[in-house]
């Protein structure tokens, strides 16, 4: 029998739990044509609620979706292929209608449409761009264009979108998008990425292009009550059984993340025959630490002797104030002005973020390895 917990792969179905507000919201978003920008740290479940969102979105008649990742994007030439390739593929159905498309809206940048060998669902599509406003402009209004000509409504999601920001002439390029999107009335953008501070910087300052693009999105943890019905129901459905205390366990050890709680719970799952037992639970617990172990050492060969000493401090003290003088000193952290240097650093690096007025770990099985494994050695 397969495990009924999914990690590392969008959740559907069953394994999609709780995000029925936010999930509310962003479907209104799409209907309504408000862009959506969606920010929370890495494995909180953004893909997953945006895909959810996108299929309820597209059931309506003529609503399409286009989901787009960025992950290897490099550079502006590479996006706007696979812009134009993603809006066109999602649009249309046929490998005939793919070249129409690009021959009819795009003319005028000679796009060089290709299909691979013994491949019929695929292609690829490249330009001759000149430096030129209006060749941006037309792959940039594509979505827009396609909606209009063939009276649909089109929500556009781009996954790991902080990636543009190492483009050359990042500004520029994001000049480019505003300045096209901003005008789109049929075709609707959700932009989302796992690295909070840079996504913070492109849509929350002033001086940058995307700021008051649209509403922005904080995605919070899910609610251990939520996931502790889903741990129990889950257990139940494959024939075996967990306690409710037991699957609150669960979810309190690794913070209600979601990515966690899937990987906690499956090992957990795995290791039982029946039912689940307090061994069980603490040696599924010491196989979660272990497995990430090699990652969360490479981690902290990156960072100084203060830094570590903060992460600690995070770990073990119950104050709110990284300022504390008895802190500073306890932990040797030198001066304030060098916890400020260390705060930001780790901010910047996605180890540690602010949540409800306190600095803590963004990793919750890092913070558990540190606690457990490497102070205590």
């Amino acid at each position: 029998m397969n495990s009924p917990f999914i990690f590392g792969k969008i959740a559907k179905g069953n394994n999609f739990t709780n995000r029925a507000f936010e999930m509310k919201r962003l479907v209104a978003n799409f209907d309504d044509k408000v862009n959506t920008i969606l920010i929370s740290p890495r494995r909180w479940g953004k893909s997953s609620l945006v895909n959810k969102s996108a299929s309820l979105f597209k059931k309506e008649k003529n609503k399409y979706s286009v989901m787009i990742d960025l992950f290897n994007i490099r550079d502006e030439a590479q996006f706007y292929s696979y812009f134009a390739k993603k809006v066109i593929q999602e649009t249309s159905s046929k490998p005939r209608e793919w070249m129409d498309t690009a021959m009819s809206y795009l003319k005028r940048l000679s796009p060089k449409v290709s299909f691979p060998v013994n491949m019929t669902n695929d292609f690829e599509i490249t330009f001759e761009l000149r430096d030129k406003a209006e060749d941006f402009e037309d792959i940039l209004n594509l979505p827009e264009k396609i909606a209009r000509a063939k009276k649909i409504e089109i929500a556009v999601c781009i996954d790991e979108f902080q990636n543009i920001a190492n483009f050359d002439q990042p500004l520029l390029f994001q000049k480019r998008l505003r300045a096209s999107w901003q005008k789109h009335q049929e075709t609707v953008y959700c932009l989302y990425g796992s690295q909070t501070h840079m996504m913070t910087t492109l849509f929350e300052r002033k001086s940058m292009p995307f700021y008051k693009f649209g509403d922005v999105m904080y995605l919070s943890k899910i609610d251990s009550t939520y996931l502790t019905e889903y741990i129990v129901t889950q257990f139940k459905n494959t024939g075996k059984k967990i306690e409710p205390d037991t699957a609150k366990k669960i979810t309190e050890e690794v913070q209600c993340q979601p990515y966690y709680t899937q990987q906690l719970a499956h090992i957990v799952w795995i290791n039982t025959d029946k039912a689940v037992t307090s061994e069980i639970f603490e040696r599924s617990l010491t196989e979660l630490i272990e497995q990430n172990a090699p990652l969360y050492i490479k981690d902290t060969e990156s960072l100084s002797n203060t830094q570590i000493n903060f992460l600690k401090m995070l770990i073990e003290s119950e104050r709110k104030d990284i300022y504390a003088k008895e802190l500073i000193q306890r932990y040797r952290l030198g001066t304030s002005g060098n916890v400020t240097k260390i705060r930001t650093v780790l901010i910047n690096k996605e180890i540690i973020h602010l949540v409800n007025s306190r600095y803590e770990l963004v990793d919750p099985v890092f913070r558990l390895w540190l606690k457990n494994i490497y102070f205590k050695s």
